[in-house]
């Protein structure tokens, strides 16, 4: 995971806040790794990772309606920040002048990293309908996992 997170000391406010943050950092990743790819002129690539950010999207959307009807309009109590990397690609891993490898292997593990942040939440988490939604959400990045193994299979 991108983030050593002690669950325990979180309110179960900031665990969705965190997972909003790491999925719209997930999303502006994807956008990112896009545009590189259209730089390119690797135009079913590009496609593809604009998917993957508006899939992301999805998940914000989601999470953002879950908070507001559990929590109304109360600020976070934390900055986003706090949750670098829980889901974006590792940025040291990316360069400049990315190969279409490189971006579906950074792209798998940031899947990767976000499983394992709902997948450890899940054990903090009472609230059913944030359990529901963590639970569909850690198979969601399954599935953009397997997903992206095609894709870089086609690369390999």
């Amino acid at each position: 995971m991108g983030l050593d997170m002690d669950f325990s000391k979180l309110e179960p406010q900031d665990v969705l806040d965190l997972a909003i943050y790491a999925e719209e950092d997930a999303r502006d990743a994807y956008d990112q790794i896009a545009s590189w790819m259209d730089a390119h002129d690797n135009r079913e690539p590009a496609d593809f990772f604009r998917r993957m950010a508006r899939a992301e999207q999805a998940h914000c959307d989601r999470l953002n309606r879950q908070r507001r009807q559990l929590f109304g309009d109360t600020p976070p109590r934390h900055t986003s920040t706090i949750a670098w990397e829980v889901e974006a690609p590792d940025y040291d891993a990316i360069e400049a002048v990315m190969s279409l490898r490189a971006a579906f292997k950074a792209a798998l593990s940031a899947e990767v990293k976000a499983y394992d942040y709902y997948d450890q939440a899940l054990a903090y988490v009472t609230e059913p309908t944030v359990v529901e939604l963590f639970e569909q959400l850690r198979q969601a990045e399954l599935d953009h996992q397997r997903m992206i193994e095609r894709e870089l299979a086609k690369v390999e």
